[in-house]
This record gives structure tokens, C-alpha cells and sequence, in this order.
């Protein structure tokens, strides 16, 4: 929002430099009168007037239309570091290679130790494929530790309970 609040005030600022050039555009347009040549040469001053004043305000109204679609390819926001790569162990999980989708998973949890979903994956995969509650305990009291805001522990909490009840419903 605030290259919208940069544009809008480039916007205001040329705007009240353009008035008076599309205003006397404007007036010298429909106050064209008189013989062939005067009007020739009062519509000519008046384009002229419209085109100036057009040429100031022009640059702050194209950045106003072109700063959605320019984000689209350049976006302002910049990643300080890569993000974590999910797809390995899940495709990994999905071959029924459990352990070697744990072993992603915990890679994930050592590079990024504050992510709480590699956490909420060896849990899955070790209560419900693996059919271990006692390491998915193990995995909860690692992330439990791991986790730093209280909102990321309250979650991990409600997932191992909830991925948990799985287990004994099956059973």
C-alpha cells in the first residue's frame, strides 16, 4: 500500500500542476470562433494546453495502472532465504517410503526450526502409516520444544491429538 500512497500523492501534486493547462485547453477548445484561420489556430492552443497538461499528469496514472499487473512479475517482496522444499518427503511418503520421508522431514525441521509443518507430517506419518505412537510422541515433544511462539505449540497440540484419534478410531 504504500507505492499506492507514493502514486497517489505524485498523482495529486502533477495533477495540481496540469489543472490550469487542461483547464485553458479546455476553454480555448470550445471558445474557438470566428473565421477558418482563428479557429485553426485557437483549437491548435487549445490541443496544446490538453496535450501539456496530459504529459505531466501521464507518468503517476500509468504507475497507478501498471503497479498490479508489475507485481505480477516483479513483486516488491523479496525472500531473505530459500523456503522449505515439502515435495521430496511427500512424494517420498506417497511411494510408501516412510522412513526416508521422516528422514526429509526432519531435514526440514533442522533447517527451519520454527516451521511447524514438517512436525505435523512425522506425525502423521508415524501414527498413521507407521502405526507408532510412541515416535510420533517423541516427534511432538521435539517440536513442542522447537517451537518458539505459543500460537505454532497450540497447533502442533491440536494435530498430534486430532492425528492421534486416527489411531484409536482405527483401532
Amino acid at each position: 500500500m504504500s507505492d499506492y500512497r507514493h502514486i497517489f500523492a505524485s498523482i495529486f501534486k502533477r495533477g495540481l500542476i496540469a489543472a490550469p493547462f487542461l483547464i485553458f485547453g479546455f476553454y480555448m477548445m470550445f471558445r474557438a470562433g470566428g473565421g477558418p484561420a482563428q479557429i485553426f489556430a485557437t483549437v491548435l492552443l487549445g490541443c496544446g494546453g490538453l496535450i501539456l497538461g496530459a504529459v505531466i499528469i501521464a507518468f503517476p496514472l500509468a504507475g497507478l495502472f501498471a503497479e498490479p499487473s508489475g507485481n505480477l512479475y516483479y513483486p516488491m517482496k523479496h525472500i531473505a532465504r530459500p523456503q522449505p522444499i515439502y515435495s521430496i518427503p511427500e512424494s517420498k511418503r506417497a511411494k510408501g517410503e516412510y522412513e526416508e520421508a521422516i528422514a526429509g522431514f526432519e531435514q526440514i525441521a533442522e533447517s527451519f526450526p520454527q516451521e511447524l509443518k514438517p512436525y505435523v507430517a512425522m506425525i502423521d506419518i508415524a501414527i498413521v502409516d507407521l502405526k507408532n505412537p510412541e515416535r510420533a510422541g517423541e516427534i511432538f515433544k521435539r517440536g513442542i520444544t522447537a517451537l518458539k511462539k505459543d500460537a505454532d505449540r497450540r497447533a502442533l497440540w491440536r494435530m498430534y491429538t486430532a492425528i492421534g484419534s486416527r489411531l484409536n478410531s482405527e483401532a
